[in-house]
């Protein structure tokens, strides 16, 4: 190998080298690429208060929870027949809090957001619950800010005419996270 051939590849080698190192630069510094943000304090607050619901405060007094799925209800719109007794309207969610309560939900059964409690349920169904694929309907009471900085969120579980809870959680945050410390309120369950 000849000394001007030697250096044409050392002269080319650095060439790429120092294009590779530039455009790792130029992608560390673009504003434009895309990192994840960070889950919101509302999706986090709902997304807490949910898994107490779920996984620990459940109505079949069992552990591990039997609960297969889970619809929330997004609407404004009153429960009709066949659950007369659900304890609230559902309140609106908006679509990228849905998406963040989705992503957050890892251990959680899959989630459905439904416009009204009757799209699932069917009293006549037979099985652990009276909602499609042994699931629980779930509706939210809005957030609710406290003096002290902690937060209530109130939720509704209903899976049949003799299976549901109602209650105030309060979450505060605990290392960084929303976390649910206890309840406030009254508290229904059958």
């Amino acid at each position: 190998m000849t000394i001007q051939a030697a250096t044409s590849v050392v002269v080319l080698a650095a060439a790429l080298v120092g294009c590779a190192n530039t455009d790792i630069a130029a992608d560390q510094l673009n504003p434009t690429t895309a990192r994840p943000q960070p889950p919101s304090e509302q999706s986090e607050q709902y997304v807490a208060a949910l898994h107490q619901l779920v996984l620990v405060d459940h109505p079949f007094a069992r552990a591990p929870s039997p609960v297969r799925y889970l619809y929330i209800v997004n609407g404004s719109s009153k429960p009709p027949s066949p659950v007369p007794s659900f304890g609230n309207e559902g309140m609106q969610i908006e679509s990228e809090l849905r998406n963040e309560m989705t992503a957050q939900s890892g251990d959680l059964p899959p989630i459905e957001f439904i416009a009204s409690p009757d799209q699932r349920a069917d009293p006549e169904r037979s099985g652990l619950t009276v909602v499609e694929n042994d699931g629980v309907i779930i509706s939210f009471i809005p957030a609710r800010q406290q003096e002290n900085g902690g937060v209530h969120v109130g939720a509704y579980l209903w899976c049949g005419v003799d299976c549901r809870l109602g209650l105030t959680y309060a979450l505060d945050k605990v290392d960084g996270h929303w976390t649910v410390t206890g309840t406030t309120g009254p508290i229904s369950i059958s």
